[in-house]
């Protein structure tokens, strides 16, 4: 009975000992969404011979453990410089950069969770040519969730892909369309105008579409499918900034232009609405073009 139990008090102790961190006894079958990394350039409008500095951050509470990131850029457009990479210290890190194929690869990893907000590290490129793209995204991850270390899950990792795309800044200037003049800025209650976009050329990239948004809610804004026109109906008084923007497949704008309209839906207004709709009825509602 006394050997029973000094082998039952020897194998409680020897559980008591055993570490509870996460490193000890990682469960790695449990998958869970990427940290939101971001990759921001000092600027994308540049010209043949510009250096452009590329700095990737890491957001706070990402808890990371292990990461490979990846940049993947055109050798064609870019060059970079090597030994420019700047790292923050905070993982152990491994880098690699293929000038044939155009891909920098960051591994880093850490005894200790990251849960601050800072710099991964920065980057800086020459530019050959105008007009490239670099895509910044994570290759693997672990981070710390509870008391385990799981892996991110593969469609978070290809949702965390980022594009920046550097342009001419000759091309900066460029107006590629214009808001066509409308028969006149201020729109009474409830009633509306139909906003058209004039396109003066063809942008030099392929799918577009025009996006239009308002500086406040005084009236209520309808594009069509591509956002060539808008439809605008009055609901509240003052005026309104209304801005249209050419914007790419990757969901850089491009271009933009602003027109401000004039919302007459003051509180006597609304009464005469209310009047005329009773005696006219809907079809007094007209949206002139």
């Amino acid at each position: 009975m006394k050997k029973v139990l000094s082998v039952l008090l020897a194998t409680i102790m020897l559980f008591a000992v055993i570490p509870t961190t996460a490193f000890a006894g990682s469960i790695l079958d449990v998958e869970i969404p990427a940290p939101a990394i971001i990759a921001s350039a000092d600027r994308t409008s540049v010209d043949v011979g510009d250096i452009v500095t590329v700095t990737v951050e890491v957001p706070v509470d990402s808890n990371l453990v292990d990461l490979t990131y990846v940049l993947n850029y055109d050798t064609a457009y870019f060059r970079m410089i090597e030994d420019s990479a700047s790292l923050n210290g905070v993982f152990s890190t491994e880098m690699s950069n293929d000038q044939i194929e155009g891909e920098f690869k960051y591994s880093g990893t850490t005894g200790t969770p990251v849960t601050e907000a800072g710099t991964l590290f920065t980057i800086q490129f020459v530019i050959l040519q105008t007009g490239g793209r670099i895509t910044f995204g994570i290759k693997e991850a672990r981070v710390l969730s509870g008391n385990r270390v799981v892996n991110v899950t593969a469609t978070s990792i290809l949702a965390s892909t980022m594009l920046i795309t550097f342009r001419a800044a000759s091309e900066a200037s460029k107006n590629y369309f214009d808001i066509q003049t409308p028969s006149t800025t201020t729109i009474d209650y409830n009633d509306g105008i139909i906003l058209h976009v004039v396109a003066k050329k063809i942008p030099p990239f392929g799918a577009y579409y025009y996006r239009w948004s308002a500086n406040n809610d005084n009236f209520k804004l309808t594009p069509s499918e591509l956002g060539t026109s808008c439809e605008i109906v009055s609901v509240r008084n003052g005026d309104t900034v209304i801005t249209v923007e050419l914007v790419n497949a990757f969901g850089e704008v491009i271009d933009s232009e602003t027109i401000t309209m004039t919302s007459k839906a003051g509180f006597f207004d609304m009464i005469v609405w209310f009047f005329e709709f009773l005696i006219y009825g809907q079809d007094q509602v007209i949206l002139p073009l």
